[in-house]
């Protein structure tokens, strides 16, 4: 029995890439944006901190947020000119 891979197969109407990313890379990739809301929360928190006059915020590193790949936007390009079908690969 041949086992099934689920992917996303990604299209560049603009300048025609195509690129591959699985479930695995979309939930790690939603992750990844989660973190870097949380970050953003914590920084705005700090400088709300430091508008009332607190001044040991002032010593608190900001946290930086990490570099998230988008998938609905090309690689190659950058347009957001994406369409996107669902391939399933039978691999043995």
């Amino acid at each position: 029995m041949a086992k099934k891979i689920k992917e996303t197969k990604c299209t560049c109407q603009a300048c025609g890439k195509v690129w591959y990313y699985g479930k695995q890379e979309a939930i790690q990739n939603f992750g990844e944006k989660m973190q870097n809301v949380g970050k953003d929360m914590s920084n705005t928190g700090k400088d709300m901190m430091c508008c009332s006059g607190c001044l040991p915020a002032l010593f608190m590193p900001d946290k930086q947020k990490s570099n998230v790949k988008d998938l609905n936007s090309c690689p190659e390009c950058g347009s957001k000119a994406v369409k996107k079908e669902t391939v399933i690969h039978n691999v043995e």
